[in-house]
């Protein structure tokens, strides 16, 4: 009888355990960005920018610990909207892992965005059947040689569109993929008017061919 007792006892807090991992489990929110963003309809500028897009930022995964567990995987997702930007915004654009392969690349400006930070309001913070999403970036330009020329941080906002969406996982991919492309339409716009960067594309008029580079 005394062995049934001690059996029970040590069942009992297992059993409680896995349920309060079940329920943990129900609570969490997983989601992969799937987001499509099309060609963007500006001017290319004649220069060839070098993308540096280190495992960090592709493979990017925001995590919340807080009252609801969120798990969301965008870095494929923003690194496809990064590459179609700046492929639309000039005449040549390479992804690189490191900016220390833009010189022999014929590199004219070297573009490192890094994520800054990730907000999230979920209906029950604002009392909305809406999903929120806040992303900042801070983008680092420097010139063939690697001198900085600007550090720029740059903000996006978006939600969902509908308050009848079929689960949280939809939503959240719907309202980060609006704060995606609101980060495309920031990009293309405000580029060209960051001080320090319209400084140098008035100074450079156009990319310097790397056969005359060497007798600068």
């Amino acid at each position: 009888m005394e062995q049934m007792k001690k059996t029970r006892f040590i069942l009992i807090p297992r059993l409680t355990l896995v349920i309060a991992s079940i329920l943990l489990a129900a609570c969490s929110t997983n989601v992969t960005v799937t987001g499509d963003y099309p060609s963007a309809l500006t001017r290319s500028m004649p220069y060839h920018v070098g993308l540096v897009l280190d495992d960090s930022f592709t493979n990017y995964t925001y995590e919340s610990g807080e009252e609801q567990d969120v798990n969301m995987a965008l870095g494929k997702s923003q690194t496809k909207l990064f590459n179609q930007i700046f492929s639309d915004m000039f005449s040549r654009s390479s992804q690189l892992q490191t900016a220390s392969n833009a010189p022999a690349q014929n590199i004219d400006l070297i573009v490192v965005p890094h994520v800054e930070e990730v907000q999230l309001a979920m209906p029950f913070e604002t009392r909305l059947n809406v999903f929120e999403v806040w992303l900042k970036y801070n983008l680092q330009v420097f010139n063939r040689e690697g001198e900085p020329i600007a550090d720029w941080l740059m903000s996006a906002y978006g939600k969902t569109q509908t308050r009848f969406l079929k689960s949280e996982e939809e939503a959240l991919d719907q309202a980060t993929t609006a704060a995606l492309r609101d980060a495309g339409v920031k990009l293309i716009i405000g580029f060209k008017r960051v001080p320090e960067i319209r400084d140098w594309l008035e100074a450079h008029p156009e990319s310097t061919p790397l056969a005359q580079r060497g007798s600068q």
